[in-house]
């Protein structure tokens, strides 16, 4: 399946920009047209009032209705897919040879992380999606339809309540996503559903979210809950340590090409955007090899001096690297927020004394 990067369009620090595949791209543009434009540019725009509001109802779905759902796809899905392809990347950076079958979507909507994580995993053969609402099921299966992965347009589309998982079956997973779900949910059904998640979970658990104060606090409960069920941190931690972060919170960007619909629905000109997410991925098994830390925030710069914040195995640290050191200089410049450090810094990027991390 087509999922290009930009070559053109690259971010400062080298992290490439993705674009939706071209047969999802195409899929969706196909369901558009058959509706008038002012219509889902109506939605989106709705849409885009509710996401930004408070949503702390935790029972109506952001998107119902198959006009509703259309905003969405319009609006949202390409952000949410960059975030789901950026975690996705990660994640397999830490185990290549890792080459995952089956794949359950908890809360799938139309079905975003299926392409997405078959664009990154082409082993996947059997894919499962689990969702409530009829119109995103619909439209879900309309887009699987134009998909040049047979595991894509072959899915299976289960209509289910995450709120509700009292008989989930034996069956286990290679893959199993929660994306841009647990934050929809009540805290009791939000434990459930990641306690459900778990056990659904022959491989890799994957959680995704926005990338927000409040979204990564889910997360890192999340990530809590699990370790104590004796999950493997894969990815974003270098560790399995409790989240060492005080006063800040965790989140990475993810670059996408907006495709033109998306842009009309947005009244946006810019042809791109930097989708933020927070994100964990836990296992049944530890990564292949040790990392030492990862670049939580983008590298900042004057005329004195570079300066970075990296997770590592030993703790949040702030490092400093002097200009007139030219070579320590421009590596820290030049690092990629969210990039794998495999070792530590050079002695030339020290660490900030006295720096408590937070910002």
């Amino acid at each position: 399946m087509d999922d290009p990067i930009d070559q053109k369009l690259m971010v400062p620090q080298g992290q490439p920009m993705f674009t939706l595949p071209v047969d999802l791209r195409e899929a969706i543009a196909r369901s558009l047209a058959a509706a008038p434009r002012a219509r889902w540019i109506r939605e989106a725009q709705g849409l885009s009032e509710r996401y930004r509001a408070p949503h702390a109802d935790h029972v109506r779905s952001l998107a119902s209705g198959a006009d509703q759902m259309l905003g969405y796809v319009a609006l949202i899905l390409p952000a949410t897919y960059a975030q789901l392809r950026g975690a996705l990347a990660a994640t397999a950076a830490r185990i290549p040879r890792w080459a995952p079958m089956t794949m359950l979507d908890m809360g799938s909507g139309p079905g975003t992380a299926l392409w997405a994580a078959t664009a990154q995993w082409p082993t996947l053969r059997s894919l499962t999606a689990w969702e409530l609402e009829p119109a995103a099921i619909a439209l879900g299966r309309a887009l699987a339809r134009g998909s040049s992965a047979a595991a894509v347009r072959d899915a299976r589309w289960e209509r289910a309540d995450l709120r509700r998982l009292d008989a989930i079956g034996e069956r286990r997973y290679d893959l199993v996503i929660l994306g841009h779900v647990l934050n929809e949910l009540a805290p009791n059904a939000r434990l459930d559903a990641i306690a459900a998640a778990w056990r659904l979970t022959g491989g890799l658990l994957l959680i995704v979210e926005p990338g927000t104060p409040d979204a990564f606090a889910i997360v890192r409960a999340a990530r809590d809950e699990l370790l104590a069920g004796g999950a493997h941190t894969i990815a974003p931690c270098a560790h399995d340590l409790p989240c060492p972060l005080e006063r800040d919170w965790c989140h990475f960007p993810q670059r996408l090409k907006r495709p033109d619909f998306q842009r009309r629905a947005r009244g946006a000109p810019s042809e791109w955007e930097d989708a933020k997410f927070s994100y964990a991925a836990l296992a049944r098994f530890p990564p292949e090899s040790p990392i030492w830390g990862r670049v939580i925030r983008e590298p900042a710069s004057n005329k004195a001096y570079a300066e970075v914040k990296v997770s590592t195995i030993a703790g949040v640290v702030r490092y400093r690297a002097l200009k007139r050191y030219r070579d320590a200089f421009r590596q820290l410049k030049r690092m990629a927020w969210g990039a794998a450090l495999a070792t530590p810094l050079p002695e030339s990027i020290a660490p900030v004394k006295g720096d408590d991390t937070a910002d």
